[in-house]
């Protein structure tokens, strides 16, 4: 296998490649060659301890960092539509969850008509309809996370980033949200899914790209990457795998 630190990716709807990035002031670069590619389909978990790159890698690859070398692409003869929701709520707590989503779809170029099949959509798919007309700040933290995607997918992205998505929400909010995650990959979308939760990344990902101190320690296939090599043997799990590229002790 190529080193996935520097191996350019292949075409997909958004690339990096080898980008770097540091903070004023910081000795250490955030991110050192990283390279990564998504496809249509594709659902890449980004994985690493607290500090390794993960959200820097995130406001990169959308545009709210400019890396200091290297390059993002997003798509080919028509730039991908890339979405993003955040670890924090995005939203306003004293506007109703219905009133939350017409805001942010004024934002886009679409017409009055198309703007409110828009929100009835994005409703109808993260089951809102009971919580459209209560304030965002009264709802439980499940339906915040739902709210959250939600506006996301009034873009219809063909990109998805989603960081820590289910921080916060009781099993049941979980599982729907895995699902929909799942099934959004199965409708063409590119996710890059960023999480602490193994068990989410091994089930909804087929691909994983593992950071610490801002350098990529594995990536690819997540099944191929279980089996191994012959110095460190097949990983029981991903955690196993996890633990086994990192070795490091407790973090904050």
């Amino acid at each position: 296998m190529p080193d996935a630190s520097t191996a350019a990716p292949s075409a997909g709807l958004l690339s990096a490649q080898r980008v770097s990035f540091r903070y004023p002031k910081q000795a250490e670069q955030a991110l050192q060659d990283v390279s990564l590619s998504l496809a249509r389909g594709q659902s890449v978990g980004l994985l690493g301890p607290n500090g390794s790159g993960k959200t820097t890698l995130i406001n990169v690859l959308i545009g709210l960092r400019t890396p200091q070398s290297g390059a993002v692409h997003h798509g080919g003869e028509r730039p991908a539509v890339v979405a993003w929701v955040p670890q924090d709520y995005a939203f306003y707590p004293q506007l109703t969850c219905r009133e939350n989503l017409q805001f942010f779809v004024a934002m886009l170029d679409v017409s009055p008509s198309e703007r409110d099949a828009r929100v009835d959509e994005v409703i109808a798919s993260c089951v809102l309809q009971e919580f459209a007309s209560k304030l965002a700040q009264h709802c439980s933290g499940g339906v915040r996370r739902r709210l959250n995607i939600a506006i996301a997918l009034l873009q219809k992205p063909d990109v998805l980033m989603l960081d820590e998505p289910t921080v916060g929400v009781d099993p049941q909010s979980r599982a729907f949200l895995l699902d929909q995650v799942r099934e959004l990959a199965q409708q063409g979308t590119a996710i890059l899914y960023a999480t602490h939760y193994m068990e989410e990344v091994a089930a909804v990902c087929n691909q994983i790209l593992l950071l610490d101190h801002g350098k990529v320690l594995a990536s690819g296939d997540l099944q191929t990457l279980l089996q191994g090599d012959a110095q460190s043997g097949a990983f029981a799990n991903l955690e196993a795998l996890f633990m086994h590229h990192t070795h490091r002790p407790l973090r904050d």
